[in-house]
């Protein structure tokens, strides 16, 4: 999988609804208030067209078993021990080595692509959505550790990527020149989604 193998542009507006279409689609909205939420009344727009989600790889959920482990047996000791000894201190180490074990164990990263929005998961963060509105262009590339430097979430300049894994993955540009990567086992169909809605709209 390369950068070019699928890079298509995606229009950030709906220009291919007429008046009418819209006039409509706001009249079915107020008179049948009640078919937005749960069961057979789910919104179109908020039914998942991707659902791709990845948990951590082996190698972090080994260190982050390790990690809690070595952070309870700390605490366990520090607080076991008799009296207001100087080792106090260690709970504080102990407990960040718990809490970091845990989010490795826990960590997981995906998207969920709907008709209007993108959804970023990383757990153990709220998930981030991206209007289609703001999407411009959307590509499938190849990224890994060494990509963004580092794996997990990434934060740089005008761009962010979600990295567990190295391997294939959506690149999403919006509006305002910002990239973001999000590692996924199906990014053309991520894609394909995508550029489906907007040719629909």
């Amino acid at each position: 999988m390369t950068a070019d193998t699928l890079s298509v542009p995606v229009r950030p507006s709906r220009p291919g609804w007429t008046q009418t279409q819209t006039q409509t689609q706001t009249q079915t909205q107020t008179h049948a208030p009640d078919r937005v939420g749960g069961g057979a009344g789910t919104s179109r727009a908020s039914r998942p067209l991707v659902d791709d989600h990845q948990g951590a790889p082996l190698w972090m959920r080994a260190v982050g078993g390790i990690v809690l482990a070595a952070g309870l047996a700390l605490t366990a000791a520090v607080l076991g021990w008799p009296g207001d000894a100087p080792e106090s201190a260690l709970v504080i180490p102990g407990l960040v080595a718990v809490v970091v074990g845990i989010l490795a164990l826990v960590a997981r990263a995906g998207l969920t692509v709907t008709e209007d929005a993108v959804v970023l998961h990383f757990r153990p963060l709220p998930p981030r959505r991206i209007a289609r509105r703001v999407i411009t262009a959307v590509r499938v590339t190849e990224a890994d550790a060494r990509t963004y430097g580092g794996v997990g979430l990434r934060i740089g300049r005008r761009r962010r990527a979600l990295v567990l894994t190295p391997g294939p993955g959506v690149e999403i540009t919006d509006a305002s020149g910002r990239t973001t990567f999000v590692r996924s086992d199906r990014p053309e169909d991520a894609v394909r989604a995508l550029v489906g809605a907007a040719r629909s709209e």
